[in-house]
């Protein structure tokens, strides 16, 4: 176990090599540059641990694999702490057969509290052989959740190739491991403080939290690709570990890059939990409003659209007493005259209970016409609401599987909240979910996640809602709490909680209480607790 919490550990990233000489996308001057960085490092610090994160080749031939082996064995074979795991690059063209003969298992372990140390770093081979996307897998999930047998007194780091969240400023999401809804919940469980990514060539670092526990997470850019991003340029990444700190350094390579005076980050290692007072409620703390949030009744004369269900969760909700219903968009199944014909009397029924409702369209809404008997119907595309304390802008994120919220929402969201998140509390709702939401393959995120998730939590707004995939869930990033609604009154289930709705309750101190309750039992499970700023 942990002996000294003192002593200094420190793990040199870097990822996205793509070496090869034939494909030409391997700039060997940003390698031959970034390689002094990394050796000047780790000849000031000899126990460093090196970490390259997969993409080491390019192409995953014969070819390119010796050529990266020679280049890697000349810079470092006199590194003790060397390993790698590998990358979707390079597994392209049957490299999965090649890789453990050039670089051994395509994961790793490392204890350090054998040599007086405070961490453990897990690696785990995210590549599936000649695709992009990545997965952890099942025995992935299995060796994670292992970690929770090691005691929050050390720090507990994961590696992977592929990216777990979104990342700003890299374009359309795609690629991501499909799985990372369910990594996430793994994650909390095994106490996990640093996950570090890589893939999308953009360095990034998210602080996350369910509530409970919190984490960081770090994604190192690319090292010498051609490939770069905007003035990202070739970067690596450096953590230093002492006293329960660390501090974090993304190095830029290039004159030009962004990062090349070291951008430096610096936060306590917690042993996994957050502060008291991040997130209780203090007594006598005032509620400033409380809100329903549903999503997914699919409307319909069929089977689908669950009456009884719905029935009884509208009554349920009004018992709540809340100051707003929002709900996260697929009204009806799938946007017919006789679908939306349903809903024009149940939202009729809504309105006798005089109680405000906010609803955003869902891709079931919109297709195949759904989008001009929404406007006739329903209301506003992008809908607004307005009391005393609250300002909510609703989100038409499209049609699409994959939603979008494109730059010039992004420049409505920037107008709302500048104008309205110095006084009111200040929230957006679309149907489409930033975050993988467990159970479900992360392939319907809006496309543009990683520069929505990076608008949101730069301009500090609290509170995002969606309800894509019928499943309950929240996180915290940065200072923004994501908060995705189950199914309310549709047969298809993904959650043991069956039919769900979830209350919000926003306390004056910036405290956000999030339940959700099951329309079968009436039984309440605690989503998340939650401190946000901005409340007026």
């Amino acid at each position: 176990m942990s002996n000294d919490s003192s002593q200094k550990e420190e793990v040199i990233i870097f990822s996205d090599s793509h070496i090869s000489k034939f494909t030409g996308l391997f700039n060997k001057k940003a390698f031959t540059t970034g390689v002094k960085l990394i050796k000047g490092l780790i000849k000031a610090n000899p126990t460093a641990y090196l970490l390259h994160l997969g993409d080491i080749t390019d192409s995953g031939t014969y070819e390119d694999f010796v050529y990266a082996k020679k280049l890697l064995d000349a810079n470092f074979s006199d590194v003790d702490n060397f390993f790698t795991l590998t990358g979707n690059h390079d597994m392209r063209n049957i490299g999965d057969k090649l890789w453990k003969d050039f670089f051994g298992e395509r994961q790793f372990f490392i204890d350090t509290t054998k040599n007086g140390g405070n961490m453990v770093i897990l690696g785990i081979d995210s590549s599936e052989p000649d695709e992009n996307i990545g997965r952890i897998g099942d025995r992935g999930l299995e060796a994670i959740h292992e970690l929770q047998s090691y005691g929050d007194d050390l720090v507990k780091i994961l590696c992977f190739h592929h990216h777990l969240l979104p990342i700003p400023n890299t374009g359309r999401e795609r690629s991501m491991i499909l799985d990372a809804g369910d990594v996430m919940q793994v994650i909390w469980d095994a106490g996990i403080d640093v996950i570090i990514t890589a893939h999308r060539h953009y360095p990034n670092i998210f602080s996350l939290s369910n509530g409970i526990r919190s984490c960081l997470l770090v994604n190192s850019g690319t090292f010498s690709s051609f490939k770069t991003r905007g003035k990202a340029g070739h970067t690596f990444v450096d953590l230093n570990f002492a006293n329960e700190r660390l501090d974090i350094n993304i190095h830029g390579i290039e004159s030009y890059s962004k990062f090349q005076e070291p951008v430096e980050e610096s936060v306590s290692i917690l042993k996994g939990e957050l502060k008291p007072q991040a997130g209780y409620i203090v007594p006598g703390d005032k509620i400033i409003s409380r809100i329903c949030q549903f999503s997914d009744t699919h409307f319909s004369p069929g089977s689908h659209f669950l009456a009884e269900v719905y029935n009884l969760g509208i009554k349920m909700m009004i018992r709540e007493k809340p100051n707003l219903l929002i709900h996260c968009g697929d009204l009806t199944n799938d946007a017919y005259p006789e679908d939306f014909a349903v809903a024009k009397i149940k939202l009729k029924e809504l309105r006798d209970f005089n109680i405000p409702y906010l609803i955003v369209p869902g891709s079931r809404d919109l297709q195949p016409f759904g989008r001009e008997m929404w406007v006739q119907q329903v209301g506003p595309l992008d809908p607004i609401y307005e009391d005393p304390n609250l300002r909510v802008l609703g989100i038409d994120t499209g049609p699409e599987a994959s939603g979008h919220v494109g730059r010039s929402r992004l420049t409505m969201i920037d107008h709302e909240f500048d104008t309205y998140g110095s006084y009111k509390f200040f929230l957006v709702v679309m149907h489409h979910s930033v975050l993988p939401i467990p159970r479900a393959r992360f392939k319907r995120a809006v496309t543009d996640a990683g520069d929505v998730i990076d608008f949101v939590t730069s301009h500090r707004v609290p509170l995002v809602l969606s309800g894509l995939d019928h499943y309950a869930t929240t996180m915290q990033v940065e200072e923004t709490v994501f908060v995705n609604a189950g199914t309310f009154s549709s047969k298809k289930i993904r959650s043991k909680r069956m039919n769900t709705f979830n209350v919000i309750t926003i306390y004056e101190s910036g405290v956000l209480h999030i339940e959700e309750v099951e329309i079968h039992s009436a039984t309440r499970h605690l989503l998340g607790l939650y401190r946000t700023p901005n409340v007026p």
